[in-house]
C-alpha cells in the first residue's frame, strides 16, 4: 500500500490539470469541482502529508494517461519559487486559442501550522487562510477562502473547507459562508488494502436541492487500477489503467450507462526513458491526440501536444500545444 500511495502522491504533485469536473490540487480537492470561489488551482492552500488517497484520486492513473497534456491549449507556463516558508507562484496560458489568454501571480507563507495565501489573476483576487494539526492520531485541516471579482462584478464569495483523515476514513466538506451557493463534500473509506469506496454530494443551499450525488468504488495496486462511478443513480462511468511491463501501459475511460452512453476515450503510453513519456489517445468522435512529456530535471518539465480530427485528418482542425513548468 505504501508503494501505491507514493505513486499517487507523485502523480498529484506534478499534475495541475483538473479532469472531467474532478480535481487534484493538494489539500482541498473538493473545492475545484464546481465551486466558484476556488478560481485558482496553481497555489496549494496547504501542504499536507496525506496518508490516504482522496475521492478525487480514484481513477487518477487513467486520467494521467488520457487527459493530462491533451487539454493544455496553445501554450501554458508555470513558475514556482520556494524560500524557507515563503513560496511564490505564477501562471500564464492561452486556452483554447490565442485569443483566450489568462494568468495570475500569487504567494503563500507558512507560519508553523498556519498558512496565508494571496493570488492576483485576470478574473479577480483570491485570499486563503489555512491551518492543519493532528488530534488523537487524526489529521484535521481547514481553509477559509475568499474570492473577489473584478471591479463592478458580483459580491465577494467566501467558503470554508474542512478536512479529516484517519485511516481507514477520510472526508472533506465545503461550507458556504458568504454568497457561495453550494455545500459540497465527500467521504472516502479504505477498509482493506487496494480497495476504495467513496461518496460525494453537492447541495444547492439557495435552491434547496441536491445538484449532484455520486458513489464510487475502485481498486488500485502497483500495476492496475479500476474505477466505477455512479452519478445520480442513472449515469455509470468507469475507467481502467493497466501497466504492461516497465514501459507500456494502456487506459480506457467510458460512459457505461445513462446520458451520452457511447462516449469513451482509449489510449496508451510508452516510457522511453526516465525523462521521456509518450502518450496517444482517441475518443469516440475520432479526436486523435499525441503527447510528449519531458522531465529535464526534478524541477523542470515540458509537455508537447498535437491533435487532429480523425474524420478529416488533412482538412480538419489541427491543435498544437506546449507547456513548461519551472520550480526552484
Amino acid at each position: 500500500m505504501s508503494n501505491m500511495l507514493k505513486r499517487i502522491s507523485k502523480i498529484k504533485r506534478r499534475s495541475r490539470q483538473p479532469a472531467e469536473g474532478d480535481a487534484s490540487s493538494g489539500a482541498g480537492e473538493t473545492s475545484e469541482d464546481s465551486s466558484e470561489v476556488s478560481k485558482v488551482d496553481f497555489i496549494p492552500p496547504l501542504e499536507i502529508e496525506k496518508k490516504m488517497p482522496t475521492y478525487f484520486t480514484m481513477g487518477i492513473l487513467a486520467k494521467e494517461c488520457l487527459i493530462r497534456g491533451f487539454e493544455i491549449g496553445v501554450w501554458h507556463l508555470e513558475c514556482t519559487m520556494r524560500s524557507n516558508n515563503l513560496s511564490t507562484y505564477s501562471i500564464g496560458k492561452a486556452n483554447p486559442d490565442l485569443n483566450s489568454v489568462s494568468g495570475g501571480v500569487g504567494m503563500r507563507e507558512k507560519f508553523g501550522s498556519f498558512s496565508l495565501a494571496q493570488a492576483w489573476q485576470t478574473d479577480g483576487l483570491l485570499g486563503m487562510i489555512g491551518a492543519n494539526s493532528e488530534v488523537l492520531g487524526a489529521g484535521v485541516y481547514s481553509v477559509l477562502k475568499g474570492f473577489y471579482g473584478p471591479h463592478g462584478s458580483a459580491a465577494p464569495k467566501v467558503e470554508l473547507l474542512a478536512g479529516f483523515e484517519r485511516a481507514p476514513l477520510k472526508s472533506e466538506i465545503i461550507i458556504p459562508v458568504l454568497h457561495s451557493p453550494k455545500f459540497m463534500g465527500y467521504l472516502l473509506l479504505q477498509p482493506i488494502e487496494h480497495f476504495l469506496f467513496g461518496g460525494r454530494l453537492e447541495f444547492d443551499v439557495e435552491q434547496r436541492q441536491i445538484d449532484m450525488h455520486a458513489l464510487c468504488v475502485g481498486y488500485v495496486d502497483d500495476t492496475t487500477e479500476y474505477m466505477l462511478k455512479l452519478e445520480k443513480f442513472k449515469d455509470l462511468r468507469g475507467s481502467v489503467f493497466q501497466r504492461l511491463g516497465d514501459k507500456w501501459a494502456f487506459a480506457l475511460k467510458a460512459n457505461l450507462f445513462g446520458e451520452n452512453m457511447k462516449a469513451f476515450t482509449v489510449g496508451g503510453q510508452y516510457q522511453v526513458d526516465e525523462k521521456t513519456l509518450l502518450k496517444a489517445r482517441i475518443s469516440n468522435d475520432c479526436q486523435v491526440g499525441f503527447v510528449c512529456q519531458i522531465k529535464v530535471t526534478d524541477n523542470i518539465e515540458g509537455i508537447y501536444y498535437f491533435g487532429f480530427d480523425g474524420n478529416s485528418p488533412m482538412s480538419g482542425d489541427h491543435k498544437v500545444g506546449i507547456s513548461w513548468s519551472f520550480k526552484a
